[in-house]
């Protein structure tokens, strides 16, 4: 089978403001009293309206109605854990705009999964990716925060926590204080609004930073606007091991149970406990910790794959070790106190749409301000535009 990689890619966006710069917020407090985070910063690059506007015309013609502003990029190291809370230092990317004269929202991005160090948003060029997203949003008015999570950029001798809900939202979050410390120190103020955004497993990553914010109160979200994540993944887990036929994202899926076999303590069984031969064995001899695992190694066939008892396991939703993994990684079933919109392409066949459906039912049951938006007939791929599309008409409504 052909080796396949799954990137999710982030093309656009548009956050504007117009608050009295005089208003007093929580996020300016922040800046005042938390110097913990940022290790090293440098001006990386600079990004002109001209070379703004080339590139999104590459993307879609409807980003080409705009007035772009220059843009300088800052590539920072900052302070943070990995799993198992010892510290270390990642990296991330903060976008500020020139030319506007009001305060700008903040805006914490989570990038999608990623298939190699080099498209880590600090690693990257302009193009289809997280770091031309951020700059364009940028451009358009938002003061722009991008983590390269654990695993990636200054960090990339680390195992990345790929779908570790606790981790990932946590090097996110110390990103934004890390930027916030930046920010206090060269005296650039916000207006006080905080979006969170990200698509695949950036909008897992969303839901997951949403709720920490919520946790800690640090922070306070103006909206979330999570894209095709797999909130519920003990539902999704058991669609997944119950089908008898080929999954072309079946690598990925993988990469997530190997991740948790890995990282947490209840699990670290031998490979053979999961999967059947060849595939435990050829699966023993990774070399990539950090990207989808190799097709090659595996079948693509769930019933093939992995053990019956592992699959009965899961579908059965029996009272296991990996169940309970499974089940504390979920994000879906809470009460947040801020608005959060759901988007998912009805088509999606990588992460299916039950997980937004079962995070709207359960936040709603609890009361929580939620909306879903379906991307009628779109795929996980062919979603992205349309996705962040819907994303700049909710952000130009708010502001």
């Amino acid at each position: 089978m052909k080796r396949t990689y799954y990137l999710s890619l982030i093309f656009i966006f548009l956050f504007a403001c117009s608050k009295d710069e005089n208003t007093k917020t929580e996020i300016e407090t922040e800046i005042e009293t938390k110097v913990d985070f940022l290790v090293s910063d440098y001006q990386s690059k600079s990004f002109s309206p001209f070379t703004i506007n080339y590139v999104t015309s590459l993307i879609t013609d409807e980003l080409s109605v705009y007035d772009y502003k220059p843009v300088q990029g800052i590539k920072m190291v900052y302070n943070t854990v990995d799993h198992e809370n010892k510290s270390l230092e990642a990296s991330g990317y903060l976008f500020i705009p020139e030319g506007f004269d009001v305060n700008l929202p903040l805006v914490s991005v989570q990038h999608g999964t990623i298939s190699s160090n080099d498209q880590a948003p600090t690693n990257s060029s302009l193009g289809q990716n997280e770091m031309t997203f951020g700059v364009v949003l940028s451009s358009l008015g938002a003061i722009v925060a991008i983590s390269d999570y654990v695993g990636y950029g200054s960090s990339r001798d680390h195992k990345h926590p790929y779908m570790h809900k606790e981790n990932l939202a946590r090097s996110s979050y110390d990103f934004l204080h890390a930027a916030n410390e930046y920010l206090g120190r060269e005296d650039i103020k916000t207006n006080g609004e905080l979006f969170l955004a990200g698509y695949s497993e950036g909008g897992y990553a969303t839901m997951a930073l949403h709720q920490l914010i919520e946790k800690e109160n640090k922070f306070k979200v103006t909206h979330s606007l999570p894209g095709a994540g797999a909130y519920d993944l003990t539902a999704f887990s058991k669609e997944i091991f119950a089908k008898d036929e080929e999954l072309p994202f079946m690598s990925t899926y993988v990469w997530v149970l190997e991740v948790y076999n890995e990282l947490f303590e209840s699990l670290k069984n031998p490979l053979d406990t999961y999967f059947n031969e060849p595939y435990a064995s050829n699966l023993s001899n990774l070399n990539e910790i950090n990207a989808p695992i190799d097709s090659t190694l595996i079948n693509f066939n769930p019933q093939i794959l992995f053990k019956k008892e592992i699959i009965d396991e899961v579908v059965n939703g029996e009272d296991s070790a990996l169940t309970k993994v499974i089940a504390l990684n979920n994000t879906h079933d809470w009460k947040p106190e801020a608005e959060i919109t759901l988007f998912h392409g009805t088509a999606d066949s990588f992460v299916f749409p039950l997980n937004s459906l079962s995070a709207l039912d359960k936040i709603k049951a609890k009361g929580g301000e939620v909306n879903y938006v379906e991307l009628e007939g779109k795929t996980h791929e062919t979603a992205i535009i349309p996705y962040f599309l819907e994303v700049i008409n909710i952000i130009i409504d708010k502001n």
